[in-house]
């Protein structure tokens, strides 16, 4: 009797993998389907292959950063980790989100080895990932809000453009809230023992991440300059993935909106690279397509495919330092980074 439940589990989980990759091939079916006419234009089009060749450079260089930005996090509350070994783990990280098809597989690999460095500190090396995390997406709002407020969205009024508007202004109060509440927690990490605090942590699902931000928070009240620090470097990273995203266009595109306009683009594209999909697949596609249109752009779905072989790229070089170095960093093809 008690064994079915444990029966039941892997096949949910399974269902829902197949689920999430039966809505990935829709959406991408969709876009093709309703943007066919895009995507023959790329076969007839003239090809700048040497700009993407630069995309790749900017890809990879803005992957890396992120990686020492981690380190930094894991090094102010004494992670015995070395640069080069974050950034090999964050490329070998990068290639297990293909395989295991989610943002989490890399991350706890990330965390799974840097608790390996430091034997006792796991729950430290579980925050460094999450509060690592936390800063990106934060920044990376703010990003978009910033350059939305700088830039704004040409065109006439329509549904559309209220739409990007409106996603702009809410990622950037989104922004200043968590900036907010991270500041809060770094100079009152006692704030977590009071009653309302207890109360919020009590809340379903909600509860847990803000108690795992509070934690992180706690760590890091010693070592406050490094906050600051990782911000930037989430800057330079947002930065390089909109010039990405830019010079991918340059390349196949037919029509390209300017490089600010990218700014605003790029990060609301990478959120929709996070959402719970097969490795994000269907949803970066569409809101690059979405928001090009918004920019009187045609070619988004392209440039989409276009980056979504930048990320396969810089996977593959996760891939080659991880059949090169596994013995060294003991990373094992049976680990199951998702769990």
């Amino acid at each position: 009797m008690s064994e079915a439940p444990l029966d039941k589990k892997p096949t949910r989980q399974k269902w829902i993998v197949i689920a999430k990759w039966v809505i990935s091939i829709a959406i991408i079916s969709m876009l093709v389907v309703s943007r066919k006419e895009e995507l023959l234009q790329f076969f007839d089009s003239q090809k700048r292959y040497h700009w993407w060749a630069v995309g790749l450079i900017t890809m990879t260089a803005a992957f890396t950063i992120s990686y020492v930005r981690w380190h930094q996090l894991a090094n102010a509350i004494d992670l015995k980790l070395k640069v080069s070994d974050a950034i090999k783990l964050g490329f070998i990280g990068a290639f297990f989100n293909v395989v295991a098809f989610g943002v989490v597989g890399g991350d706890s690999l990330r965390a799974f080895y840097a608790a390996k460095h430091s034997p006792g500190r796991t729950s430290e090396a579980i925050l460094s990932v999450f509060i690592d995390r936390v800063i990106g997406l934060i920044v990376m709002c703010g990003f978009a809000a910033v350059a939305f407020l700088m830039n704004g969205i040409p065109g006439e009024p329509s549904t559309d453009k209220s739409a990007i508007e409106f996603a702009c202004i809410f990622a950037g109060c989104a922004s200043v809230a968590g900036v907010m509440a991270l500041l809060v927690m770094l100079y009152f990490p006692e704030l977590k023992k009071t009653r309302l605090f207890q109360s919020l942590i009590g809340l379903p699902k909600l509860g847990g991440a803000l108690e795992s931000v509070m934690d992180a928070a706690a760590l890091y009240s010693k070592r406050k300059s490094v906050v600051p620090l990782a911000m930037f470097f989430s800057l330079c990273t947002n930065l390089l993935f909109g010039v990405t995203i830019y010079l991918v266009a340059l390349a196949i595109a037919p029509e390209v909106p300017k490089i600010g306009d990218h700014f605003v683009i790029a990060p609301i594209a990478m959120v929709a690279n996070s959402l719970p999909l097969p490795g994000g697949i269907g949803g970066m596609e569409a809101a690059l397509a979405y928001l090009y249109s918004c920019f009187g752009n045609a070619g988004g779905i392209l440039v989409a495919l276009g980056y979504r072989l930048c990320i396969l790229f810089v996977s593959l070089i996760g891939w080659i330092v991880w059949l090169t170095l596994k013995q060294t960093v003991s990373v094992d093809a049976t680990v199951e980074p998702t769990t």
